[in-house]
């Protein structure tokens, strides 16, 4: 999609996308963040200029190539992975993340892929983090991901998260294959605990 210049996710907004968690009295704060699918770095290098730890992930040389000149362009400083985010778990990062988010990456992969996203996400999150997770609607399309609706995401992210919040961020000024696929952004939260785990007393 990088190849053919195809990449809606560029165009949202970051200010709304951001700022009813990063200000305000409900504001998270600024912890380690992992960037799942970065494309050209826009999320990341909005967050480390806000205070945050970011660690970005993706497969695209040219999309990393121009997160790295945005991050220098803006002075800040991003730890940049190339890595198959179908992998996630297994590119040597440390656990131990309160913010996670895919805007659009994960709903592309195949599903063994996905899966492997999904037990990196879990594996990766401290407990309480919150994940913001945007896809389409499941369906059947020729460029776009084919995306997955609600009940999907939660069965792959399994009882290690909870849904707390699911709205949709269709825009007039979306391309219309993009309004047609009806784009949702989800909001998870880490379980602290999972029902079913075993706590060992010392």
């Amino acid at each position: 999609m990088y190849a053919l210049g195809l990449t809606p996710w560029e165009r949202r907004s970051l200010a709304g996308q951001w700022e009813p968690l990063l200000e305000g009295p409900g504001a998270l704060e600024p912890g380690r963040a992992l960037d799942v699918g970065c494309g050209s770095g826009r999320d990341a290098v909005h967050l480390a200029a806000h205070g945050w730890r970011v660690t970005a992930v993706d497969f695209a040389d040219k999309a990393l190539a121009r997160a790295r000149e945005r991050a220098a362009e803006d002075g800040v400083e991003v730890q940049w992975v190339r890595g198959d985010v179908g992998e996630l778990g297994r590119l040597g990062l440390e656990p131990g993340y309160t913010l996670l988010y895919d805007f659009g990456c994960i709903q592309g992969l195949s599903d063994s892929a996905r899966r492997g996203a999904a037990a990196g996400l879990t594996e990766l999150a401290a407990p309480g983090a919150r994940l913001l997770f945007l896809a389409f609607k499941a369906g059947r399309r020729v460029l776009l991901p084919r995306g997955m609706d609600r009940e999907h995401l939660v069965a792959l992210l399994g009882d290690g998260w909870d849904l707390e919040h699911a709205e949709s961020v269709v825009t007039e000024d979306m391309p219309p294959p993009v309004r047609r696929a009806q784009p949702t952004l989800y909001r998870l939260a880490r379980r602290t605990s999972v029902p079913g785990d075993l706590t060992l007393s010392p």
